[in-house]
């Protein structure tokens, strides 16, 4: 799946940007160890801590396999001691979508990573799942959103659809590696209870899975379906649920591909006259678009459907994967921050449509034209630009466009997400277009310029606005775990040679935890 278009790794593959992510990531892991030992977050303005997944120690967690990743093992050996101490028995409501994705994940991807050699990983990972697995005693077998792991109670049976789709990986990694099939079980359940939804438990369109879901009746809630959040990873996992077990489940793949095919048939849009794509949440039931918004979680789609195209043979589904990974992109490009709103807003898209995507007007004009012509059958010949057999690995990007009046910031916070790169990474290595280094490294630049602190590096309040004198003051006291987790890895891996974690070797959970593929022997 990997490209060899840079095998080498000489100058032009950044050298020194890898250096210089490699010490963003040792800074922010020494601020956080420094501030925030024992606790989830650190507050990246005042140095003070918050808990928002339990006290667990997310950051320290879900850190663990960037570090590992980036041949840092003593800053990991450091930590060990103090995940010994992690106790999941808690009197307190915690997220089992989150715990799963960033602690559960995190432990079992160090495992792998460092060959297998801490225990204790694999020890904490057992207990958090045995602690959670009590959630999953429902009617339906559909876990509850949040648990008290002391009190085994929930305080709701409304749940989403991405936190029901999003521990598969993680529950079939832990039964390879404790030799206990239970964890998978429950996650097949749960796989086969979504294969199984039809009109009559609230599914309106074949594959386009609606966000809310009752833990109870084991139904949906509502009608609308989005690629963002609520929605997005379970349509990950389809994929990659396939890819880790090596192909060896046809189901996760017609899983997959009908829900990709129904979301280019209903839901993807195009600017005309350019090479933008458009991907908001729709209401199934009505048929028509939710809203005219589009989240920067949905960015993770671009490199999902370029790694679908590759194993499916769908060449269609790369051309959409460039065009929504253009649109996340431009985000960035045109702001004042250079970095990407949350949401915006586009208006006057229409539907995706292979034939007239990307053409300019005028072209399209003269197809029109030849249509209602008298002619042969030969139709009109496409213009093909821009379209390299070979990359320049000299490349630099053209000069960032002026954004289209169309297209506005919607909510304007930058919260140090991961998608966009994850899909520049992965667009980077299945095709090996440079320009897609050139993208990454711009993006580190301006989080370097617009969200670096004393300790760490903070969110932004608004990417529309510059502070070159003053940063901080549009910074805000806050810094996600996922920034140690997935933005550093996927820019590290970015600027590394395509044999560190092969996408042909290892598959990557929703918080960019890597997975040994389980081979079919």
């Amino acid at each position: 799946m990997d490209s060899k278009a840079c095998p080498d790794f000489g100058p032009n593959c950044h050298l020194s940007s890898i250096r210089s992510i490699i010490k963003a990531e040792k800074s922010n892991n020494h601020g956080t160890e420094k501030y925030a030992l024992g606790h989830d977050e650190l507050r990246p303005l005042s140095n003070l801590s918050k808990d928002p997944f339990g006290g667990w120690g997310a950051t320290l967690v879900d850190s663990l396999s960037t570090l590992l990743v980036m041949d840092l093992e003593k800053e990991v050996e450091s930590v060990l001691p103090e995940l010994e101490k992690i106790d999941f028995e808690l009197d307190k409501n915690v997220s089992v979508f989150e715990s799963i994705i960033r602690y559960l994940g995190g432990f079992l991807s160090a495992y792998e990573l460092s060959d297998k050699q801490n225990k204790i990983l694999l020890v904490k990972a057992e207990q958090l799942a045995n602690a959670l697995l009590p959630a999953f005693e429902t009617p339906s077998g559909l876990p509850h959103s949040f648990w008290n792991t002391m009190q085994r109670s929930s305080p709701s049976n409304y749940t989403l659809f991405a936190e029901v789709g999003t521990l598969q990986l993680e529950f079939m990694v832990l039964s390879k590696h404790t030799g206990k099939p239970i964890y998978k079980e429950k996650a097949q359940a749960i796989t086969d209870l979504l294969d199984r939804m039809a009109y009559e438990h609230g599914l309106e369109i074949p594959g386009l899975y609606p966000t809310g879901m009752d833990v109870q009746k084991g139904r949906f809630r509502d009608s609308v379906c989005t690629f963002g959040g609520a929605g997005d990873s379970t349509f990950e996992y389809f994929l990659k649920e396939y890819l880790l077990v090596d192909g060896t489940v046809p189901q996760y793949a017609q899983m997959y591909i009908e829900s990709i095919d129904s979301m280019k048939r209903h839901m993807l849009r195009q600017v005309m006259d350019s090479d933008l794509l458009f991907l908001p949440a729709y209401n199934t039931r009505l048929g028509k678009l939710h809203n005219n918004n589009m989240e920067h979680l949905t960015c993770f789609v671009p490199g999902m459907l370029a790694m679908g195209a590759k194993t499916f043979d769908r060449p269609d589904d790369l051309i959409a994967a460039k065009g929504l990974l253009e649109t996340c992109v431009y985000m960035y490009r045109t702001s004042g921050t250079g970095l990407c709103p949350e949401s915006w807003s586009m208006i006057e898209t229409v539907p995706y449509n292979p034939i007239t995507y990307n053409r300019p007007l005028d072209e399209l004009s003269k197809a029109r034209e030849w249509w209602y012509s008298p002619n042969d059958m030969t139709p009109p010949k496409r213009k093909e630009e821009n379209v390299r057999d070979t990359y320049d690995t000299n490349y630099k990007l053209p000069v960032a466009p002026q954004r289209l009046s169309t297209i506005k910031p919607f909510n304007r916070n930058y919260l140090l997400r991961p998608e966009t790169v994850e899909s520049v990474y992965i667009l980077y290595r299945i095709t090996g277009d440079p320009k897609y280094q050139e993208y990454g490294w711009e993006i580190f630049q301006a989080i370097e310029k617009n969200c670096k602190t004393s300790s760490a590096y903070a969110a932004i309040h608004n990417v529309e606005k510059t502070f070159s004198d003053s940063p901080a003051s549009n910074q805000m006291d806050s810094m996600e775990s996922f920034l140690l987790a997935e933005t550093f890895k996927y820019l590290y891996l970015l600027f590394s040679p395509p044999d560190v974690i092969s996408l042909d070797e290892y598959v990557f959970n929703t918080e960019a935890h890597p997975f040994e593929r389980i081979s079919r022997d």
